[in-house]
């Protein structure tokens, strides 16, 4: 592999060498898996994209960010597939424990099959930037190339899902004493990316790199009459995602609130709901946003994993668009921190 290539934001030549040094090994051991139908392995995710996080240490500059393999294969049958996922597993396993960070081999696809998901900002992002570790599998050669605005709005809501999950999740840390400041700023952090990507997605703005994507959605802000304050908290959390600092403010209740605040305001308008609508309102508007993709496939995949029926106007939704209005439901009913119910997790640890 060539040293050109950043991995990262910002500049770091020892970690760049690092990676790199690391992909070859891995690439050799994933060869000496000797998996017949495995076509290719790609490192995608911010470290694909050149966008990857730094962690600044004493001991010199170390990963931040997970690293994502994207695995391929050709004509790979159930069994062959699970053999494939089973072997890989294992082998993050042991590397994580080298590279002290997360390593995670995605769910095995065969590239016949790629163009089904093509429509997701994960396999977009993807085709835009990844690097070979393994194989001679191309996804550009499978996965048609589809412009922001070509995106379904359940994209931009499973974002905001996630994103907002996390959100909750930092606000029980916050409640409980702030132990955990790396995962406490981590999380207010992508809430305040997420609020604003998803935003770009559902008008179809978004932009495929990061410092773009900041510029687009302060012109987003000053356009729409949002608070300004809204383009500079996305400014400070790409900043952040790119040489984190995870030390806590000295408010962190009021800073959990401030994203919070941002958080809902672009729930609502991603819903196109009035200011001041209430959480049905905005729940009937995420639904009515997302018409487009109802589905008898959607009624069916809710009815088998959760063994509820929705309620009759929503049933045939993309089931990230009803979680997010339940979402938004508990995290905007107090002033205070609010601690996510039983059902939310369980929606949401199904449909993430």
């Amino acid at each position: 592999m060539s040293t050109t290539f950043q991995y990262t934001g910002l500049p770091s030549p020892a970690l760049t060498l690092r990676l790199e040094r690391f992909l070859a090994a891995l690439a050799a051991e994933i060869g000496a898996l000797h998996l017949p139908k495995l076509a290719g392995v790609v490192l995608g995710g911010g470290y694909g994209r050149g966008e990857g996080g730094i962690r600044r240490t004493p001991e010199g500059d170390r990963l931040y960010n997970d690293l994502d393999f994207f695995v391929f294969a050709r004509g790979a049958n159930r069994r062959e597939a699970a053999r494939i996922d089973r072997e890989l597993q294992l082998l993050a396993e042991r590397c994580g424990k080298e590279l002290e960070a997360a390593v995670d081999f995605g769910p095995v696809k065969n590239l016949a099959a790629l163009r089904r998901v093509a429509a997701t900002l994960m396999f977009q992002e993807l085709r835009r930037g990844w690097r070979p570790v393994w194989g001679d599998a191309d996804p550009t050669r499978f996965i048609p190339e589809l412009a922001p605005e070509a995106l379904p709005f359940s994209e931009a809501a499973r974002l905001l899902l996630n994103r907002g999950m996390g959100l909750i999740l930092a606000g029980e840390r916050i409640a409980a004493g702030g132990d955990d400041p790396d995962f406490i700023m981590r999380n207010i952090h992508k809430a305040a990316l997420g609020a604003g990507d998803a935003l770009l997605l559902a008008a179809g703005l978004y932009r495929w790199r990061g410092a773009e994507r900041a510029a687009a959605f302060r012109e987003y802000v000053s356009r729409e009459a949002m608070p300004p304050p809204y383009a500079d908290l996305y400014e400070e959390a790409w900043r952040y995602k790119l040489e984190p600092q995870p030390v806590l403010p000295a408010d962190p209740p009021a800073a959990w609130r401030q994203r919070r605040a941002f958080y809902l305001d672009a729930v609502r308008r991603a819903a196109g709901a009035p200011s001041g609508a209430a959480a049905r309102e905005i729940a009937a508007g995420l639904s009515r946003r997302s018409q487009h993709e109802r589905s008898f496939v959607n009624l069916l995949r809710w009815l088998r994993r959760t063994r509820k029926i929705r309620f009759a106007a929503g049933a045939f939704d993309a089931p990230p668009v009803t979680v997010l209005g339940r979402l938004y439901r508990e995290l905007s009913c107090s002033d205070g921190i609010p601690s996510a119910s039983p059902e939310l997790r369980r929606l949401w640890s199904m449909f993430n």
